[in-house]
């Protein structure tokens, strides 16, 4: 074989897919993972907002038709616990995401602000 045909061949195997399908590599094991983590932790959210719905459903009518012994919760919670188990169903991890990146962005806003803040302060 002469030196021709190996950078022939050489340029051959660059036009091959980086990842194919199915591959046994570390790259593609974490891609995975963590795709497959995102979707049991959504899943996990999700079944947690039911519980909490089903949960307040009990207390609501509990409350509505006890004969006034069973009614230790307030109305307030149960509304509370109707407002995040319905977050939770509708939103997932999707929610969780979004509420997280808002966290960061208020701290960098306020991280950033504190730095201005303490320029004038003279500090």
């Amino acid at each position: 074989m002469s030196t021709t045909a190996i950078i022939q061949n050489a340029g051959d195997v660059t036009d091959t897919p980086a990842l194919p399908l199915g591959a046994w590599d570390l790259v593609s094991f974490l891609t995975n993972t963590t795709d497959y983590a995102g979707f049991v932790g959504g899943a996990l959210v999700t079944l947690l907002g039911l519980i909490i719905l089903i949960v307040a459903g009990v207390f609501v009518t509990k409350k509505l038709f006890g004969n006034g012994q069973q009614q230790e919760k307030s109305w307030i919670m149960i509304a509370v616990m109707i407002l995040l188990g319905g977050a939770f169903f509708g939103g997932g991890l999707a929610l969780i995401q979004m509420v997280a990146s808002g966290g960061e962005q208020t701290i960098k806003e306020l991280g950033g602000g504190f730095i201005v803040l303490s320029g004038y302060l003279g500090r």
